[in-house]
């Protein structure tokens, strides 16, 4: 079997989706291909949180999808950056003209949400269609065309194929190298807490002698997300403990502001590194987001980077149409604002 079609994107995660239904509000239709079945709950487990920045709202605004986000978002009103809780610390908050346009620092979201949020909103769209449960096998990469062969001995052929299966790529491994990496040797534990009193849109990131321990507001006024960025050593040590040595560790690390706290999920752990891709495209395939590029997530940032790189290739694409001046328009506009976030 053999299917044509002018864009396939690789993996259904958040930027594949957001790649696809952004391309369909340009009029533009796409195919997902996706390894795992998206029937199996799993597939939308994910105990991360993303951090939506205002240029990031104003891409989903723009392309029609924000209204349903923001019903699943937590509003950061206010930012407190504290350095081993010394009595000074930096408070970010919106301007006062600014807030009675009820404006926002930012916005929360936890992942499972946004990920299922997305799904509906890509199967309710005509121009896009989801093939899952379908690992790709070669990947034929010529100059103005590709050729995909699937695990079910389909082949798909396309005029672009644009990359998100994230950091693991075998795609992006195939046809791509590095610039810039870096092994921070840290791994991130992600869990969600619930707490007395009312968060009020408050985040908190607190420099730990450890490493930063942040306090991010979910949408349920009662529960924030926690990122606890340490050492490899120590996050195996925090992983072994009791649940009740491990719970007065974070409530001395969070502090008593919002009362007693108790975690409601279990850790998920995440190691930490990162990296920048040499070239964004290379004949007829483009990385976006995560295959391009991953960052510390000390700022949150990571995805907002690749909300931009969605936006710029999409729009290229609408305007230009696929051709080799879109993707080297897309590589100069997008690869330099990602090396220095990274930098950064």
């Amino acid at each position: 079997m053999s299917s044509n079609n002018n864009i396939v994107i690789l993996g259904c995660g958040l930027s594949g989706m957001v790649t696809a239904l952004s391309l369909a509000k340009y009029n533009i239709g796409s195919t997902i291909v996706e390894a795992q079945s998206t029937t199996n709950k799993k597939f939308f487990d994910d105990i991360r949180t993303t951090a939506i920045n205002a240029a990031s709202r104003n891409i989903f605004d723009k392309i029609g999808i924000w209204p349903e986000l923001l019903e699943l978002c937590g509003p950061i009103n206010d930012i407190y950056v504290v350095d081993n809780k010394a009595p000074e610390m930096l408070h970010f908050l919106i301007e006062d003209e600014d807030s009675s346009k009820n404006k926002k620092m930012g916005y929360l979201i936890e992942n499972t949400k946004f990920k299922k949020c997305l799904y509906d909103l890509v199967k309710q769209n005509n121009l896009i269609t989801v093939l899952d449960n379908l690992k790709y096998q070669e990947i034929n990469n010529n100059s103005d065309y590709c050729e995909i062969k699937l695990s079910n001995n389909s082949q798909l052929a396309c005029k672009l194929l644009i990359v998100c299966d994230g950091k693991n790529s075998g795609a992006k491994n195939l046809f791509f190298s590095n610039d810039i990496e870096a092994d921070y040797n840290q791994q991130a534990l992600t869990f969600i807490v619930g707490h007395e009193r009312n968060h009020e849109g408050t985040a908190v990131e607190h420099f730990m002698p450890t490493g930063p321990f942040a306090i991010l507001p979910l949408k349920d006024p009662y529960k924030s997300s926690i990122v606890w960025t340490v050492s490899e050593s120590y996050a195996s040590a925090l992983l072994t403990i009791e649940p009740e040595e491990f719970a007065y560790l974070v409530q001395e690390n969070f502090g008593s502001f919002l009362g007693k706290i108790e975690i409601q999920t279990k850790a998920g752990v995440f190691p930490l590194k990162a990296y920048t891709a040499k070239k964004y495209y290379n004949n007829s395939i483009a990385l976006v987001a995560d295959t391009a590029h991953v960052i510390h997530p000390l700022a949150g940032q990571g995805l907002n980077q690749g909300i931009k790189d969605i936006d710029c290739l999409t729009s290229l694409i609408a305007g230009n149409g696929i051709n080799k001046d879109t993707l080297i328009n897309y590589q100069k506009l997008r690869q330099d604002d990602n090396k220095n976030m990274l930098l950064i």
